[in-house]
């Protein structure tokens, strides 16, 4: 028997997910769901703050805060303020308690189709945010050790995203950095403008329907600002009228690689039609008290013209671009209540003009002079919280965003608040609280679905889909992302679509699929570079890099390197630097140019913020320790590995982190330490779950240690299950790593037999990577084949010439 809870005229049933409002559903994200369910189920008493949290999102760590803009969303939903506290009451100092009169209404028996408990519900009937609850709750340990073995799977965070995410969700910052005043109008699907040609890769590049250049201004120096203002209200007019328009952000990126190419160049630019069926050119100038302007269309099929005058530029400008729109059969936004003012819509587009110049300290001085009125209103408050994001005050940026929203209920203006939230979601994912941001993301695309908001869905699906992936649902994270593509796509965003695919092919060789990651790592960076996003090509050519690293493809992984460096040409993001950075080292450790690698590793520890940077860090720290084991020095490797086991490695990259304990428990086995070798490699048993790749090393591991204590047969049983799995993986790098130990094992074990096969699977690599080379010489010699053993050793030697100075042992 079910049961639903009815008070007021609300309706709330907790087995079907569902809160009714007389009869008609209401729209909850899952969090604030679940508090309102678990307070109404726990009316008799009050309930603590740490309970609640711990109830609904499975850990202690989040913030108050959080809950307290949950606990007020609930009660805006449910028409009740803080000040009434008619349905939910605080209890000062403690938590919260249920506090409205309710009727307890037994549901007909229900089909035994599974468990009331929202947590279990059926997949058709969870949200995706209840999907993955289980693993946001997971904790991990606060000391550098693995992290407790009751985690279901493993929580994964890619790099920026996250460094991924860090950057791209710059993934929509394009999209929702866009003025937030238009509305955009829903279509029935997107222009279709002249079909581009597939590049010589394969890959046609996304076109939308228009673009809008910087303006061509005949004004004062003090107008100068109209160049990118005009351009982004043109913009952002087209796109309210259902053209599909290239966002501002991306244009500004497209030509800073075009230098000081002028105005009428530009409009004039064939190599443009890749990117936009029709090319905009606002031309401006004053003359007797009045403003003109002039939109110049040109296309491969056709030119437009279109004009306004008025007594302010962006009154005209937006004339102009309305007329623009009828000309090409379209109808223009209707004016609504909800326009800004024209001081407020000049505030907009000065401190956005400087946004897009990427002059934060001007756009924030704007505000910062603007009338009182002005600063508090809702939209410039918005405003300084996307300042504050790119600037790096994700602390600030996330208060004005939670005191913003408590100011915006739904209804009032929800296409301001679901920019809020995306705004509020980035602020969390930038503090490395994604798995927070998955609510905000969900409330959005629920505010802005039946709007067919295509710019929200777009990055908030995105968003979402990048959480996901990071904790491991694979299947519902490619689904999310697939939809914001479609969403993206559709409103001509290239930089989003971008975006999108380098995350797809990130999640790819996450799953440890470089092989599948790499086209689609090429093909985004291929799209950033056409549209001059260097941030995203470093990104997307990192992640590349670290593809063929795995692969082995060693000079390929470095020669991408070459294309991201040095990397303050290709970013202004510290935290990006660094990555770009680590990655360098890494291949050229690959080709054995190891002092180099040194180097850039000291930097890495020397320079690089022990706090934002601890994943990178660590990264290095791991890659320093292979360096200097390889040379001999297992005291300095120790010391190194140290410095890379932290929880933050484990959080950043579970990969690395598996490896790192994997290698510890060799140096520790090398330095005489048989018992932390154990140690260590029951902590890998311990958090590996039910991940097939980290079995796969806790395999290798757990053989590595019974075969140094003298249990011969268990280690290769061991050894065989981490072979087999290396084979289903077909990742080189895995073959190798599994393979050479392997066949040093079956060697010392005088089973040469098996040993050859072993060797047959790995000895295509043997050219490159100097493990394979080295277990392919011993093999060699235990058969007494001397000159196959003597070209194996030669090789090994030769891969191993950049140790020389640092020891020039290499271990086996």
């Amino acid at each position: 028997m079910t049961t639903t809870y009815r008070f007021d005229d609300f309706d709330l049933s907790p087995a079907k997910r569902e809160l009714r409002k007389a009869g008609r559903p209401l729209a909850l994200p899952a969090r604030a769901f679940d508090c309102l369910a678990y307070l109404i189920e726990h009316r008799e008493r009050a309930v603590g703050r740490d309970e609640l949290i711990a109830a609904v999102w499975g850990r202690v760590e989040v913030s108050d805060a959080l809950l307290g803009h949950t606990i007020v969303r609930i009660r805006r939903s449910l028409g009740d303020t803080g000040n009434e506290q008619r349905t939910i009451r605080t209890v000062p100092r403690f938590g919260y308690r249920w506090a409205l009169p309710l009727e307890i209404v037994p549901d007909h028996p229900a089909a035994p189709t599974g468990p009331a408990d929202p947590a279990s519900a059926p997949a058709s009937e969870a949200t995706g945010a209840d999907a993955a609850k289980g693993v946001a709750s997971e904790s991990v340990a606060a000391i550098g050790e693995a992290p407790p073995a009751t985690s279901p799977r493993p929580r994964v965070v890619a790099g920026v995203a996250f460094a991924a995410l860090t950057v791209f969700v710059l993934l929509g910052y394009a999209a929702w950095q866009r003025a937030t005043h238009v509305a955009p109008v829903s279509s029935s699907g997107p222009v279709v403008p002249a079909a581009a040609d597939a590049d010589a890769d394969g890959d046609a590049p996304v076109a939308v329907a228009a673009l809008v250049l910087p303006a061509d201004v005949d004004a004062p120096e003090e107008w100068h600002w109209l160049r990118l203002g005009l351009m982004d209200l043109v913009a952002n007019r087209l796109r309210g009228g259902a053209l599909p328009t290239a966002p501002s952000e991306s244009v500004v990126s497209l030509l800073r690689q075009r230098g000081n190419a002028s105005p009428s160049d530009l409009l004039h630019d064939a190599t443009l039609a890749q990117v936009a069926a029709l090319r905009v050119l606002p031309h401006v100038d004053r003359a007797d008290g009045r403003w003109r302007v002039r939109l110049e269309a040109l296309g491969t099929q056709r030119s437009l013209d279109a004009e306004a005058q008025a007594g302010d530029a962006i009154a005209a400008a937006r004339d102009a671009a309305d007329a623009l729109l009828r000309k090409l059969g379209k109808q223009p936004r209707a004016a609504s209540a909800d326009d800004a003012t024209p001081a407020l819509e000049e505030l907009l587009q000065r401190s956005g003009a400087a946004m897009l110049a990427d002059q934060l300290d001007e756009a924030r001085a704007l505000i910062a002079a603007a009338p009182a009125a002005l600063r508090e209103s809702p939209r410039v408050v918005h405003r300084m919280a996307q300042i504050e994001l790119r600037s790096g005050d994700y602390d600030a940026a996330e208060t004005r965003m939670h005191a913003l929203v408590d100011r915006l209920p739904a209804g009032r203006d929800d296409a301001l608040r679901a920019r809020a939230l995306l705004t509020l979601a980035a602020a969390q994912v930038r503090r490395n609280h994604a798995e927070l941001a998955v609510d905000l993301y969900e409330e959005a695309i629920a505010l802005r679905t039946a709007a067919s908001d295509h710019e929200v869905l777009g990055v908030a699906r995105l968003g979402r889909g990048a959480v996901l992936g990071q904790q491991g649902h694979w299947e519902e994270a490619t689904a999310e992302l697939s939809q914001a593509r479609t969403e993206l796509a559709t409103i001509g965003d290239s930089l989003g679509v971008a975006s999108v695919d380098v995350n797809l092919g990130e999640f790819q060789r996450m799953r440890h699929r470089p092989a599948d990651a790499l086209a689609v790592l090429k093909a985004a960076a291929r799209q950033f570079e056409r549209l001059g996003a260097r941030e995203g090509r470093a990104y997307a050519l990192v992640q590349q890099a670290l593809a063929e690293s795995e692969l082995l493809e060693v000079d390929a992984a470095l020669a991408t390197s070459e294309r991201f460096w040095p990397p303050e040409a290709h970013t202004n993001n510290r935290r990006l630097r660094w990555q770009l950075v680590r990655t360098r080292a890494l291949a050229l450790v690959g080709v054995g140019r190891i002092a180099e690698a040194q180097a850039l590793l000291a930097g890495i520890a020397r320079d690089a913020d022990p706090q934002r940077d601890a994943a990178t860090r660590a990264q290095a720290a791991l890659l320093e320790a292979v360096i200097t084991r390889r040379s001999g020095d297992e005291a300095g490797a120790a010391v190194a590995l140290q410095r890379a086991r932290i929880p933050a490695l484990h959080d950043a990259d579970p990969a690395d982190w598996t490896r790192t304990l994997v290698l510890h428990a060799r140096v520790q086995r090398e330095r005489g330490d048989p018992a932390a070798a154990a140690a260590t490699t029951a902590a890998l048993q311990a958090d590996k779950g039910t991940d097939a790749w980290r079995t796969m090393q806790a395999s290798l591991a757990a053989a590595e240690q019974a075969w140094a204590e003298h249990r011969r047969e268990p280690a290769l049983e061991q050894f065989a299950q981490a072979m087999k799995a290396a084979e289903q993986f077909g990742v080189p790098e895995d073959l190798v790593e599994v393979g050479a130990a392997y066949l040093d094992a079956l060697v010392e074990a005088s089973q040469l037999d098996s040993a050859r096969a072993v060797s047959g699977r790995i000895a295509i690599w043997a050219d490159r990577d100097a493990r394979a080379a080295g277990a392919q010489a011993r093999l060699f010699r235990a058969l007494g084949q001397d000159d196959a053993a003597r070209v194996a050793e030669e090789n090994e030697a030769r891969l191993l010439a950049g140790y020389a100075g640092l020891g020039g042992r290499a271990p086996r």
